[in-house]
């Protein structure tokens, strides 16, 4: 493979929303318009898999064009920083479930929006979605369907609900211990460009020790985690969404603050590529010279990245008309729903001859339109609210 972007970890969708529900009293809107533009980049991030040069997406063509490796480097990019965000509003929403419902109901609660979506995706979605996977590695090697499914565990995209279930019931663990006595708000001072910056570092050098044990592109089959080098990023960016929770973070970034970090996204991120285009596989690993920049450099990119995502929504995007309360609504469904929908958008595309990074646009465009319209029916069937 020829100048391309560092081997991301094998897939990071995405982390859907938290669920969506009815708007409780105070709700932010531009949060939930974050969210929707995260869900639509997870699309965006499964649709340049299916075209670029790494073949782990159930299905995938072999690129016949340059283009592909702009796909990869958006895949590369998206590693870095989107799921980590995720994590971040998941974690701002959960002090306050437990402060509304106690920490039994939050638990019940969790289990109902979070455990059923990830049993409905294993039980009646995997092997629909997997399906053209087995008949291009399962079937020529003598496996049944049932057998490939079985001996390759993959939760696909809803690995995250599993992480984000682990992390919810840990955090309710620890408000038990508490007897449930909900943390006072505290607003205190908001993060300003250092804290940021010393954050990305410092979660930077936690990653490159990490990924002595656990380098990028390691898959745990066990339980289905195709990301575990990025572990540290995922528990601490919920960690700090509970914070954040507490102090009102999100709500008084400062714009200057975005201004500041902007440069360094800028800079982080081709030192982060440069340094996997120059010399590949030696930066994917931990304890290395090459490993270190790529994970500092990553981590200020991804906290860059958050930062200035989240400032540009509240200051531009803080909005609530029809349309966005409809693509709001109707998000964590997409994300449940958005991998075999996308998967046999593919195999209907398979005839058509373009780019790469045009079919890429293509199964993007087609992906949209029908998982947000297969999601608000799936939102009609009675009690499907309760879930999605």
């Amino acid at each position: 493979m020829t100048a391309t972007a560092p081997r991301p970890a094998p897939l990071a969708p995405a982390s859907g929303p938290p669920p969506a529900a009815a708007a409780p009293p105070g709700r932010l809107a531009w949060l939930d318009n974050v969210r929707v533009w995260l869900t639509a980049l997870v699309l965006a991030h499964h649709a340049a898999l299916t075209y670029s040069d790494l073949p782990i997406w159930p299905y995938w063509e072999q690129p016949t064009d340059g283009s592909s490796a702009g796909l990869l480097a958006l895949v590369a990019t998206n590693q870095m920083w989107f799921m980590g965000l995720f994590f971040l509003i998941s974690g701002f929403f959960v002090p306050g479930g437990v402060d509304r419902h106690g920490v039994a109901g939050f638990v019940r609660g969790r289990l109902m929006r979070l455990g059923v979506p990830f049993l409905l995706f294993l039980v009646v979605l995997s092997p629909i979605y997997r399906y053209p996977g087995w008949l291009a590695h399962g079937r020529p090697q003598g496996q049944g369907l049932l057998t490939y499914l079985v001996t390759n565990f993959d939760p696909g995209p809803l690995w995250f609900v599993a992480v984000l279930l682990i992390f919810s019931l840990a955090y309710a663990a620890v408000r038990a211990v508490r007897g449930g006595r909900a943390a006072e708000a505290r607003p205190g001072r908001t993060p300003g460009v250092l804290v940021v910056l010393g954050l990305g570092v410092a979660l930077g050098l936690a990653s490159w020790v990490w990924r002595i044990w656990t380098p990028e592109g390691t898959y745990w089959a066990a339980v289905g985690l195709p990301s575990p080098a990025y572990l540290p990023q995922y528990g601490a960016c919920f960690v700090l969404g509970v914070l954040a929770a507490r102090r009102q973070w999100l709500q008084t970034l400062r714009v200057r603050t975005a201004w500041a970090a902007l440069p360094v996204l800028l800079v982080s991120l081709v030192a982060s590529l440069g340094t996997g285009i120059v010399l590949g596989a030696a930066t994917t690993g931990g304890g290395t010279p090459e490993s270190l920049v790529t994970a500092v450099a990553g981590s200020l990119f991804a906290a860059s990245a958050m930062v200035v995502g989240l400032v540009v929504f509240r200051t531009l995007l803080d909005r609530s008309g029809p349309a966005w309360r409809f693509l709001s609504a109707q998000a964590f469904a997409v994300f449940v729903i958005h991998a075999p929908v996308l998967v046999w958008l593919g195999v209907a595309l398979g005839g058509f001859t373009a780019p790469a990074v045009v079919k890429a646009l293509v199964l993007l465009v087609a992906g949209v339109v029908a998982c947000w319209s297969l999601a608000w029916a799936l939102r009609r069937i009675p009690g499907a609210t309760r879930v999605f």
